[in-house]
C-alpha cells in the first residue's frame, strides 16, 4: 500500500514540474527581426511603462544607449513590476521611479516581475536600445 502511495506522489510531483516548466516553445537562440524605431518613439528623460492585467500598453519601448532615463511603471489594473532581461534592472516596481542607463544597443525583453495571475507568464514586451 505504501509503495503505491509513494509512486502516486512521485508521479504527481513530476507532472507538476513538467507543467510549470513549459516555455511555450520559444528558444533563446531563435533569430529575432530587429525592431526599427523612429526618432519620435525614442524616450528622452523619462519613460513610462503602463501595465494592466497581463499586458503592457506598447509592444516595445525605445531609449538611447548610454542615456540616463527615469523609468516609471504605472499599474492601472492589478499590481505589476518589471525586470529587464540581461541587465541589472530586475525589480522595478510600480510607482517607484528608477534611474536606468543601458549602454549596449540591442533589444531587451521586459517581463512582469510580480506574479499577477493567469496571464503572468505571457506578460512580455521589449525595450529597444538604439
Amino acid at each position: 500500500m505504501k509503495k503505491w502511495l509513494v509512486l502516486s506522489l512521485v508521479f504527481a510531483m513530476v507532472s507538476i514540474l513538467i507543467a510549470c516548466g513549459s516555455d511555450n516553445g520559444k528558444t533563446s537562440n531563435e533569430p529575432e527581426t530587429p525592431i526599427q524605431v523612429s526618432e519620435d518613439e525614442i524616450a528622452s528623460g523619462t519613460l513610462e511603462i503602463v501595465a494592466s492585467n497581463w499586458k503592457f500598453d506598447k509592444e516595445y519601448y525605445a531609449i538611447r544607449a548610454g542615456e540616463a532615463i527615469e523609468l516609471n511603471v504605472n499599474s492601472i489594473e492589478g499590481v505589476h513590476g518589471i525586470e529587464i532581461m540581461n541587465t541589472e534592472y530586475n525589480n522595478i516596481v510600480n510607482d517607484k521611479p528608477t534611474q536606468i542607463t543601458i549602454t549596449e544597443p540591442g533589444t531587451y525583453e521586459i517581463r512582469c516581475s510580480v506574479p499577477c495571475g493567469q496571464g503572468h507568464r505571457t506578460m512580455i514586451t521589449k525595450l529597444v536600445v538604439v
